[in-house]
Parts: C-alpha cells; structure tokens; sequence
C-alpha cells in the first residue's frame, strides 16, 4: 500500500470526509494530519500536512481569508479540511473562493465527524503502509541472500537489485570499468559512472557517491576487501532513495563484496597452480608440467614459449598488468621487484603492454624473447632476469626485432665464459646439423661426452639452437670470429 494521499483518505473515509463543491480530491501524499486554529500555523508545520480547522478564527472578510489561505498554502500544506458545525454550517464563500483561486485544495468534515475519526484513519493507513513496506523490505534482503546463492552470484544480485529498485544496477572493476550491468545501460550514463568511480577511488574504500543521471537517481558504492577496493556497484532508481532501499543496496554491496572474495580466492588457487607449471617448465620438467596443466584449468605449455621478463616497483601490480594483455601466460613473481613469464605465440602487441605498464609504472623494465623451445626456456628466463638487472628504469627490450644482434651478444658472452671443450664441441654439432654421430667421430669422443658438452655450452650460450634461423645466425657469429676452423 503506498503512502497515504488526499485522495486515497477521501475514499477509506466516504461521507467523514469529503471535497468541497467544485474541489477534488489531489493524489497529494499526506505527511501527518495537524489540527490548528491558527491563523499562521506555518511554524507548526513541515510541509504535507493535512490541516484540519473549525474556521474559528477565521476572518469574516475575503482579503483576510485570502492572506490566511496564503500562509496556508506557503507552509505546504497537502489540503485544507473545515471541520463544519461548531463555527460554519457550510464552508464560507470567502474560503471556498481564496482556496479556488490559489490552488489550495478544500475538503469538508460533516458536523457529526470528530477530527479524531480523521487522524485515526490517516494514520491506521500509515501504520499498513510502514508493515507493507518493511514486509517488502525484509523481502529484498531475503531476495538478494538467495540470489547470493546461485550459480553466477553477480549477475542474479544485480538482476534482483534492479528489479526491486525499478531501475538498474551495475558491477564495475577496480579500474572503474564495467563488468556486469543488469538491464543494459545507456552510454552516457556509463560515463557519469566513469567519472564518479574515479573520484570514489581517491577518497578511499569508506566513500560513497550520489547523484543524478538522466531520470535516475544514482548510488554508488565501493566494493572492498578488507582495506583494498576490488570494485563499485552502482544503482540507479527513479527516485531518491530513502533508508530502506539504501539499506538494501547495503545488502547487495556486502554480498557482492563476499563473492568478490570468494573469486579472489579460487583466482588464488588457479595462480598458483599456473606457477607451479611456470615452475616446472623453468626446471625442463616439461612432462610433469603438462601432467600439471592437464588436471588444473592452466593453459598447457606449447611447444614453443616467449620469454618475458618485468621489472618494477611493485610485481605484484605488474603481473597483473600482464595477465590482463595476455591471459594464457604462466607468470612468476620472483621478487617483490621481479617477475616473469612464459607466453604463447599469440601473446598481444608489446607497444600494447608498454602502453599498460607505464599507466602503472612508468619506471618498469620489460624484456621480450622471441619464440623459443619450450625444453629451453628455463635457460633463456635466467639469461634475460640477468640482462633486466642491469637495464635503465623505463626500458624495453624485444629481442624479436634485431635476432642477428641477438645472437652475435649470446655468442660474444660464450666467447668470454665456455672453455675450449665446450666451444669446440658447439662447433662439431652445428657443422654436422644436429648429427651426434657424426659430430662425436670428428671430434673422437662418445656420444654421450658430446651431448653433455653441448648443454653445457647451450646453457652458458642461452639460444635455441633448435630454431633453424638462430642455429644458423650462431654459425655465423662463431664464424666470424674465427671459431669455425
């Protein structure tokens, strides 16, 4: 039952209350109903009041009863009531006129009526009123709890929160992007949103918005986990919204701030099970890794990775940062300041992650592998965590673009570091294309002397020798340098 009007105590009251000749009823809610002999009842009123008087002192003459019906009609009255019999036996022509032409609204209480019957019945209607509206109340909690339940908690909340409102209600990130809306909302009112959330993400996880977008009247709400906010609901109505409904909208904020830790967590459980992968694949236990992969919902390894490398102020931050361009990465956080990655071949644009890291953290390192062997990446991820180390805040490096220069670095360092038994036994098996047979002949060594020379020389060289374009760019450089004889 909405809020008792003009109209609706008219018809609950019959003949105990009815409009003066050539007067309706108004659907004008009533606040209270307020007796007073008043000629200025202003002071004692707030606005919406039903007025009841007897007209006991009301001036006899129209240009008093125009100012009376004046300050009547400035307190905000919802209608002026003359209770007949004591003082009028009929609404006087004088009132009946000044009502008329100011718009007050007159009705008429017969002789035989006491006001009392009047405020009995207003506030009889009230108290049904105040019970429906807390039944309905205690009923959208209830509604929300459930929907908490379901098997896509967001949306159902947002979907009976939008209902109950007769509006709509939207989930956005910790970014202030939208992430669910329940129904579909216009985009201009989206961009109010934008604008609020970012002024909500200054204030802190206690700060709350209100304002009005279009026909809606909009809250919004930070949504937080403990003393970080993870994201906003926003909800809009046609109306302001009084305690009740922002209680509710309290309820739909603490149940999806529960399921936004409930997602954090599983999102805990399934990164961590993607860095035991990440690591078994860093240690060449590519098998158990896949075995991994295979239970859990991480991606499997390809047989070919990127390495990437980041380095920061804070990883934690950065790995986000990456998991977001490229979600089937298996990442790493090695320090507080370190982190890295094996990515597949279809990872995004690098000008796109540069763009994201220096959004977050201008001062950030990225180093970028090409294509490697999966059974080698853990070699070529030790290589390039060194080479981040000693890179200038803010640099990038994508070792895609310049592979000759690569190469021609790797080779300078085994130069520098490999020993003649290993440089020589590099040499025979990129001469005999791969041949251990042949390679362990020309050199006079068992074949399994000769492999372990290799992976030895591979690791201090840090290549894919498996790629035919760096086995040959590697050729080359040993070449040029006089190592080929």
């Amino acid at each position: 039952m909405p809020v008792p009007t003009v109209a609706s105590l008219c018809a609950t009251l019959g003949h105990h209350l009815v409009p003066a000749a050539g007067f309706e009823a108004p659907a004008t809610e009533v606040t209270a109903v307020h007796i007073s002999e008043l000629l200025e009842p202003g002071a004692y009123l707030s606005g919406g009041e039903l007025l009841l008087t007897t007209g006991l002192a009301l001036p006899a003459d129209d240009a008093g009863c125009t100012a009376y019906v004046e300050r009547v009609r400035a307190a905000g009255v919802s209608a002026l009531a003359l209770g007949l019999g004591p003082v009028h036996r009929t609404a006087p022509a004088s009132l009946v006129h000044a009502c008329r032409a100011l718009g007050v609204p007159l009705l008429v209480v017969p002789a035989a009526t006491p006001f009392l019957v009047v405020s009995r019945a207003y506030w009889t209607a009230r108290s049904r009123t105040t019970e429906r509206r807390l039944h309905d109340v205690v009923t959208a909690h209830r509604s929300l709890v459930e929907a908490a339940t379901a098997p896509d908690p967001a949306t159902a909340v947002l979907g009976r929160l939008a209902r109950w409102l007769d509006g709509w209600a939207v989930l956005l990130d910790a970014d202030g992007e939208v992430a669910l809306a329940q129904p579909d909302v216009a985009a201009d009112e989206l961009q109010v949103l934008a604008a609020e959330v970012a002024r909500l993400e200054i204030a802190g996880v206690h700060s709350s918005a209100s304002f009005v977008v279009g026909e809606r009247v909009v809250v919004v709400f930070p949504l937080a986990v403990g003393s970080q906010v993870v994201g906003f609901l926003a909800a809009g109505g046609r109306r302001q919204m009084d305690a009740a409904q922002r209680q509710v909208v309290h309820t739909a904020v603490a149940l999806l701030s529960l399921d936004a830790v409930r997602r954090r967590q599983v999102a805990s459980a399934t990164a961590a099970t993607r860095r035991c992968v990440a690591l078994l694949l860093d240690l060449g236990l590519v098998d158990a890794a896949r075995r991994l992969a295979a239970v859990s919902e991480c991606p499997p390894p390809a047989r070919e990775v990127a390495v990437l490398v980041v380095r920061g102020r804070d990883t934690e931050v950065l790995l986000e940062v990456v998991e977001r361009w490229c979600p089937g990465g298996l990442g790493v956080l090695e320090d507080r300041t370190s982190a890295w990655f094996f990515l597949p071949a279809g990872h995004g644009p690098v000008a796109d992650l540069r763009r994201r890291l220096d959004a977050v953290d201008p001062s950030a390192v990225l180093v970028l592998s090409d294509l490697v062997a999966v059974e080698g990446a853990g070699v070529v991820r030790a290589r390039l965590v060194q080479e981040a180390q000693a890179l200038e805040p803010g640099a990038s490096v994508d070792l895609r673009r310049d592979a000759a220069r690569t190469v021609a670095a790797a080779v300078d360092r085994f130069v520098a570091e490999a020993g003649a038994e290993q440089a020589a036994a590099l040499v025979a098996f990129l001469r005999h294309r791969g041949h251990w047979g042949a390679a362990a002949d020309a050199l006079g060594l068992h074949r399994n002397t000769l492999r372990y020379r290799v992976d030895r020389a591979v690791e201090v060289l840090g290549l894919d020798l498996d790629d035919p374009d760096v086995a040959a760019e590697t050729w080359l450089a040993l070449r040029d340098r006089g190592l080929t004889r």
